[in-house]
C-alpha cells in the first residue's frame, strides 16, 4: 500500500514538474518577442475645459497597431481596456472590441473616447494646460489594460495580463481630419508584463 502511495505522489511530482516546465519554457518564448503597440494617427476635435478649468468636453480618435511577432503563438485578446489621460487625470475608459491575433500579424485598432467629464487639474500642471491652449496642441496619455491568453498549437495556456502605456501630442483640428503630419512615424508605446 505505501509503495502505490509512492508511485502516486511521483507520477503528480513528475506531472507537476514537466507541466512547469513546458509553461516556463512557452513563456520565456513569448516574453522574447512581445506584442509591439503604436499610435498611428489621432484626432482631436474637441477639447474644452469649462466650469473654471474643471469640466473637460472631449472628443478624440486614436488608431494604433498591435504587432504580434511570435512565429508559433497566436493571441486571444479577451479584453482591451483603453483609458484617456491629461495631466495625470483619467478623462475616459472604453472597453475595444476583443479578437484573436494570428503569428506574424499586425491589427489596426481604433479607439473613440467623446464625451464630458469632471477633471481637476492639479496647481502644479495649470501653466502646462495654458500653454497647450495658447499652441492647440495637447499632451495624451492612453494606458492600455490587457487580458491575453496564448494559444501555442491547439493549446490555449497561459492568460496574461500587459500594461501598455502611450504618450503623445496631438493638435486640436474642429475638421476631424488625419493630424498627419504629427503621426508621420508611429509612436511606440511602452508594453509591461
Amino acid at each position: 500500500m505505501a509503495s502505490l502511495w509512492c508511485l502516486l505522489i511521483s507520477v503528480i511530482v513528475a506531472f507537476g514538474v514537466s507541466f512547469g516546465f513546458t509553461v516556463l519554457i512557452l513563456w520565456l518564448v513569448f516574453i522574447t518577442h512581445k506584442i509591439k503597440f503604436n499610435v498611428t494617427d489621432a484626432t482631436l476635435t474637441q477639447f474644452n475645459f469649462t466650469n473654471n478649468d474643471t469640466q473637460l468636453q472631449y472628443n478624440l480618435g486614436i488608431y494604433f497597431t498591435i504587432r504580434n511577432p511570435n512565429e508559433r503563438v497566436g493571441i486571444y485578446y479577451d479584453t482591451i481596456e483603453a483609458t484617456a489621460m491629461y495631466k495625470d487625470q483619467n478623462f475616459d475608459t472604453r472597453l475595444l472590441t476583443p479578437f484573436y491575433q494570428t503569428p506574424k500579424t499586425t491589427s489596426l485598432l481604433r479607439g473613440r473616447f467623446e464625451g464630458q467629464r469632471a477633471v481637476v487639474i492639479g496647481n502644479n500642471k495649470v501653466s502646462e494646460l495654458n500653454s497647450e491652449k495658447l499652441a492647440g496642441v495637447y499632451s495624451i496619455d492612453v494606458k492600455f489594460r490587457l487580458s491575453l491568453r496564448l494559444k501555442f498549437g491547439i493549446y490555449k495556456i497561459i492568460r496574461v495580463r500587459p500594461k501598455v502605456e502611450c504618450g503623445f501630442q496631438v493638435p486640436l483640428n474642429f475638421t476631424g481630419t488625419s493630424s498627419f503630419p504629427w503621426f508621420q512615424d508611429a509612436i511606440g508605446c511602452h508594453v509591461d508584463y
